[in-house]
């Protein structure tokens, strides 16, 4: 019996079978019901160890030093994320064992503290080796006996450079069109293109090719997906949600995304380096929002890749993804910078700051030395032109003139081949709207004017920078398109309705600019070149009108070939080539005996453009190879049957000849006897 004491003085009792059924009453409930929001915050053994580093060969001193070494080692691993906590452990005579402890907000940063501080020399004594903890858990959890690991199977590569096996030598290259996204790789003919490749929801934005053309890049919302080989199988896939822009190292060994949005809430980055083939993520940063694209500048080889933030540039190396020599750049007012096409050197300007003039400076790199420098003062703008071959720099300075609204340009060339790399400047008294190079040779171009009314210019260097020709005067062009080859051109007035669309094809091989052609294309929206430089492709992609959408192909002299209206048509692209294995000496030789090749080239091109279509032929071929081949195996069993009839013949029979002759009447004639 229970008892229980009332306010009121009363004394109630209990039966034990009133508490036996009160206790059924009350249910079992344990912490993860009554206070599930304060354990979901518990920490987690299997969560919280990657975001732990050991970093081993640090100083060993005594206790009373520890708080300046903890500074510095802080002060160091900072810098690659938020420390939450940190330990160095003590030996039994108070000195440091050598190693500590660092736990970081995520994993992620935990990461960037393996890839920027492993390696990093504090001093000449002491380089630190930088490992996650859960790669030490990985260790000790290794079985003592070893088992011999099975070789998984096998599987063969697609063949990346298949396309260029082509016996016909065609060019290839992409269009997206349509509210389905319908992606295309055709094969550009001598009077038509073939479809290699479509397919419907290929991207959900656009295609790029690599800068090699072994892949293609397709957009989607989960990521990139590459695909290469002769189906355009998948061959690689990048997990970043949104990616606003990407890019291909012009090695191909590297590829870049970028999100605006980052990965997480607990990983802020969203701009990760990927390795191209292994698709695995080598180094990632946290970036506001971009307005502008790429954020990382390439050197020619992959081997280095900068950016400017704030007053420094910063340049990394591959593969280790670090910075150059663990530092940035100190450059003061810097605006912009260019890398050479063919050469590790880089072109920076700085902008006037009070007494100090506005500079242009070119260095090499790995050593970041300058090559050469040149001071400039009133200035306004600076644009950077390399030309391919990396013989000249040409510098466009835009100045402004005192009291007066209008600006100057000139023009500084850098001949970087020649000794003591001199200068040379040409000033240009009209607005200078672009500068181009031809990509082969010492020549280029400039557009100068107002828009709807400008004038060409080419120019030679040579002892001295020589004009070629006489200017073009009113010309309906904003762009200028070298051939990849050199020596011809196209002027095209682009994305504006004044210029008519009109197309001027130029060589400027000759001692005056001669118009091979003249053509148009309405409301053209981009001029792109074949990377042989026998065919140009005039596009007017869906950008705000939905008027003649399609594209015009046109040899090189301004004929057109073909064309082609696409509604909704987005993009059009061409797919690079990989720079010849031919040396000098064998490309002349080519060039030399071309006259023997023509005869070839011109029964193909007959052939191609006879009357039977190329459906026919291959129905034709299909039905010849499926003769033969039942032909072929009729020729088979025919053998197999003289084989059995000559084993069913054990008697050799003797043929008996009867000789007889037979007279046939064949014709009779009568003639008179002559009389004498």
């Amino acid at each position: 019996m229970v008892a229980l004491c009332l306010d009121d003085g009363e004394m109630p009792t209990f039966h034990e079978d009133d508490v036996r059924e009160a206790q059924k009453l009350v249910e079992d409930m344990d912490d993860s019901v009554l206070i599930s929001d304060i354990l979901d915050k518990r920490p987690r053994a299997n969560e919280t160890i990657e975001n732990v580093v050991i970093v081993d060969n640090i100083p060993v001193t005594d206790s009373s030093k520890l708080v300046k070494l903890t500074n510095v080692l802080l002060k160091i691993f900072s810098k690659c994320g938020k420390v939450d906590s940190h330990h160095i452990p003590l030996d039994e005579n108070n000195k440091t064992k050598g190693f500590m402890f660092i736990v970081y907000k995520n994993g992620q940063e935990a990461t960037n503290a393996i890839s920027s501080c492993n390696g990093y020399k504090l001093d000449k004594n002491h380089c630190f080796a930088v490992n996650r903890l859960s790669d030490f858990e990985h260790c000790m959890s290794i079985p003592e006996k070893w088992e011999e690991p099975k070789p998984e199977p096998y599987k063969p590569q697609v063949n990346l450079k298949s396309w260029l096996c082509d016996p016909e030598c065609f060019d290839q290259f992409a269009i997206v069109h349509g509210k389905n996204r319908n992606t295309a790789v055709h094969a550009c003919g001598p009077n038509q293109s073939f479809p290699v490749q479509q397919r419907e929801f290929w991207t959900e934005s656009h295609v790029k090719f690599s800068p090699k053309g072994s892949y293609l890049a397709t957009c989607h919302k989960q990521g990139i997906a590459l695909w290469g080989g002769p189906d355009f199988s998948k061959v690689g896939r990048f997990n970043h949600h949104n990616v606003t822009y990407f890019q291909f190292s012009p090695c191909e060994r590297y590829f870049v995304t970028y999100s605006k949005t980052s990965l997480s809430p607990e990983d802020p980055q969203n701009l990760i380096i990927w390795e191209t083939r292994s698709c695995l993520n080598k180094r990632a940063f946290s970036l506001p929002v971009l307005n502008y694209w790429p954020y990382f500048k390439w050197s020619h080889d992959g081997q280095y890749f900068a950016t400017i933030t704030g007053d420094n540039l910063s340049i990394y190396s591959t593969p280790s993804m670090k910075l150059l020599d663990n530092k940035k750049i100190s450059v003061q007012n810097i605006r912009d910078f260019s890398w050479c096409p063919c050469e590790n050197w880089i072109a920076y300007w700085q902008s006037e700051n009070k007494d100090i003039p506005a500079r242009v400076t070119i260095m090499s790199v790995p050593h970041c030395e300058p090559l050469s420098a040149k001071n400039l003062f009133n200035v306004s703008n600076i644009e950077i032109f390399w030309q391919n071959s990396g013989n000249y720099l040409a510098v466009k300075v835009d100045r402004t003139i005192k009291n007066k609204k209008e600006s100057e340009n000139v023009f500084e060339i850098f001949r970087l081949r020649e000794k003591d790399i001199p200068v040379e400047n040409f000033e240009i008294k009209s607005k200078v709207m672009s500068l181009s190079w031809d990509p082969k040779g010492p020549r280029f171009a400039v557009i100068q004017g107002e828009q709807g009314r400008t004038d060409v210019s080419f120019f030679k260097i040579g002892e001295k920078i020589l004009p070629i020709g006489k200017t073009l005067t009113n010309k309906k062009c904003n762009c200028i398109k070298w051939s990849p080859l050199g020596q011809y051109c196209v002027l095209a007035g682009l994305n504006n309705i004044s210029f008519d669309g009109v197309l001027e094809f130029w060589d400027i091989g000759g001692d005056a600019p001669t118009l091979m052609n003249e053509a148009s294309h309405f409301m053209v929206t981009n001029i792109a070149w074949d990377p042989t430089g026998r065919y140009v492709c005039s596009s007017n992609t869906y950008g705000g009108h939905s008027v003649e959408n399609g594209y015009n192909m046109w040899n090189f002299q301004g004929s057109k070939v073909f064309e082609a209206s696409l509604e909704g048509f987005i993009q059009f692209q061409w797919r690079p080539r990989p720079p010849t294995l031919l040396r000098e000496k064998d490309i002349k030789d080519v060039k030399k005996n071309m006259k023997s090749y023509t005869r070839d080239f011109e029964i193909k091109d007959k052939l191609s453009q006879s009357k039977a279509s190329k459906e026919l032929i291959e129905k034709r071929r299909a039905v010849y190879d499926e003769f033969m081949t039942y032909r072929r195996k009729k020729e088979k069993d025919l053998e197999v049957l003289k084989l059995q009839y000559s084993e069913l013949r054990t008697e050799v029979v003797e043929e008996e000849y009867v000789e007889e002759t037979v007279e046939f009447f064949m014709k009779e004639e009568v003639e008179p006897a002559s009389k004498e």
